[in-house]
């Protein structure tokens, strides 16, 4: 009974610290800040932060104003902070880790010196190799001419900082120190003032701890210890759900519907809290935001009771999207970018496993409680792997790939769709809807809209072969499909291209006005016997009959025609001007 009475009491006051922390998160940066410092046990509540929100916070309430709170973290959310500030990739950036030693310095000199050393010794003898040059003085020795520059504080023992010198340092065998990248931001490096300090503190703390830690900076290989510190950080990383790029990348692998693995059944009575297991971030809860199907399922879920995990188990998802594209989370616009893409994918991969039936939130409860939410995402995720997959192929034998032509050749919309389907990761072109140019796809009508066009554009591709156009010929104008279409319909109707392969040379203006003139009614549209004759000249020309042409070709021509009438229907002859008209191909001054 003794037992149950504890853990009751401590999963009440987790509960209660839960609480505390979600309202912390929500609050502006400056408000945060006042709860977290004025909390009655301000140590307690920080190191029961889990390290994602923790990190977060940092970013949204300042850096240096986050400083007291850094002072009672735990050893392990600085680390955290390590962990996801200091590494390129698989580099360690030296000078983020000046940033960042300098930011725990001050919050706690003493004990970052206490931890650096006792826990992460090659970590910081690596960064010091990096950003100094030691020199150990025999006691018999004369200290050489050259020494004006070294700094010592016992005279055995001198340093210096080569990044500090004129030109580059020169080690005794001849081969030049390490240089460190420049700074993006062309700042002056302060690690040489951050590294004086902390020695100077730690020689005050403990000389022969000091002397121990420049002969082993000496005695380091930098390769090394970089590669084991790599190591140790992704193992770290992957416990919080945070798998090395090229793992995380499998987040991305397609799955069918069909093959999805079960939810194991849900205890009745879930267990109660236990410490040991860390608690999932609470950070992105404030963004499950929007007219979305999975939030939506998500808000009615909770409402029943939820399922035990799950934010455990959406946390490790939107981890492993951050992984996988390579993001860091330092502020609002971070965190939405991960956060829409996983709830979109949600979404389209629930609307995938309705299996085309009405879009119901009542059913994809049903189907979040019965399958895994990876699961469900690599099912969103196939779809437009899919499309992308049908991109790529098609673009290997296209004319315009063929033809070296570049995908602006197609045109503003049809440029939209196949551009973002071409970036690593497919995306929706909405065209500014809602003042968005590109968005993650979230249903299946938006897969359907995006297979639409591009069945459009491989059509219009396949047209295009068949004219047997000589791209040489192209000297002037703006050549984009719409321009070589109808100029070449142009060009046949005035008797210039009698033979293959057709040419695109520019049409002098004068010549053309009487083709133009002949092209419109009074009323600004577009003459039905010119409308019939274009489409007999795109048979004719791609060597189909009239009847056979492809649906897809015989809209994208109608709309040509609508919108030649849209930009040309009520401009008077006499006014034409070929350099704002870029339908056509002309030249020439009237």
């Amino acid at each position: 009974m003794n037992n149950d009475y504890q853990l009751a009491n401590q999963t009440r006051k987790e509960l209660k610290l839960q609480n505390l922390r979600r309202d912390i998160i929500v609050s502006d940066g400056a408000k945060a800040l006042d709860m977290i410092l004025e909390a009655p046990s301000p140590a307690t509540l920080i190191q029961s932060f889990p390290d994602q929100d923790l990190y977060y916070l940092m970013h949204k309430i300042g850096v240096d104003d986050f400083i007291p709170v850094l002072a009672q973290a735990a050893s392990s959310q600085w680390e955290y902070i390590l962990d996801v500030e200091v590494w390129d990739d698989d580099r360690l950036n030296t000078h983020m880790m000046t940033q960042v030693f300098s930011l725990l310095f001050k919050a706690d000199p003493q004990r970052l010196l206490r931890w650096a050393i006792t826990e992460k010794p090659d970590f910081v003898e690596y960064y010091l190799s990096q950003k100094m040059r030691i020199f150990i003085r025999e006691h018999d020795e004369v200290p050489p001419e050259d020494f004006d520059d070294y700094i010592t504080l016992d005279d055995k023992f001198y340093f210096r900082f080569p990044d500090q010198q004129s030109g580059p340092d020169q080690d005794p065998q001849g081969d030049l120190l390490p240089q460190d990248i420049p700074r993006e931001d062309g700042l002056p490096d302060d690690a040489p003032q951050l590294i004086e300090q902390m020695i100077r503190t730690l020689a005050a703390m403990d000389l022969s701890v000091l002397h121990g830690l420049f002969l082993e900076t000496l005695s380091l290989l930098p390769a090394e210890a970089e590669e084991e510190q790599f190591r140790q950080k992704n193992i770290r990383l992957a416990e919080k759900g945070f798998l090395p790029a090229h793992e995380a990348i499998g987040i991305y692998q397609p799955v069918a519907g069909k093959n999805l693995p079960s939810r194991p059944e849900t205890p009745r009575n879930p267990q109660a809290f236990d410490p040991d297991i860390p608690m999932p971030p609470m950070f992105f809860t404030q963004f499950l935001k929007g007219d979305n199907l999975f939030v939506k399922a998500l808000e009615q879920l909770n409402a029943q009771g939820g399922i035990p995990g799950l934010d455990s188990e959406l946390a490790a998802l939107i981890n492993k999207v951050i992984s996988a594209d390579r993001i860091r989370i330092r502020n609002r616009e971070s965190i939405e970018k991960p956060l829409e893409k996983t709830m979109s994918t949600l979404s389209l991969g629930l609307d995938v496993l309705m299996e085309g039936a009405k879009i119901s939130v009542e059913r994809a409860v049903e189907l979040i409680k019965r399958y895994f939410l990876e699961d469900i995402f690599r099912t969103g995720s196939r779809e437009g792997a899919r499309l992308q997959a049908m991109a790529r192929k098609w673009h290997e034998t296209s004319f315009i790939g063929a033809k070296n032509l570049p995908l602006s050749f197609l045109g503003e919309t049809y440029l939209g769709i196949i551009g973002g389907l071409m970036v690593q990761r497919p995306m929706f072109f909405a065209n500014y809807a809602n003042k968005t140019l590109y968005r993650n796809f979230a249903s299946l009508s938006d897969i359907r809209a995006t297979r639409r066009q591009l069945d459009e554009i491989i059509c219009l591709d396949d047209f295009l072969n068949r004219l047997d156009v000589d791209i040489a010929t192209f000297s002037f104008g703006v050549l984009t499909y719409k321009s070589m279409i109808l100029t070449l319909w142009v060009r046949d109707r005035m008797g210039l291209n009698a033979s293959k392969p057709l040419s695109l040379a520019p049409i002098e203006i004068s010549e053309f006005k009487d083709f133009f003139a002949q092209l419109f009614s009074r009323e600004g549209t577009i003459d039905e016997t010119q409308a019939k004759d274009f489409g007999l000249w795109a048979a004719q020309a791609s060597g189909m009959h009239e009847t056979d042409l492809p649906t897809a070709l015989q809209g994208i021509l109608y709309t040509l025609l609508r919108e030649l009438e849209s930009e040309y229907g009520h401009v008077m002859t006499r006014n034409l001007d070929p350099r704002f008209m870029p339908m056509f191909l002309l030249a020439g001054q009237d």
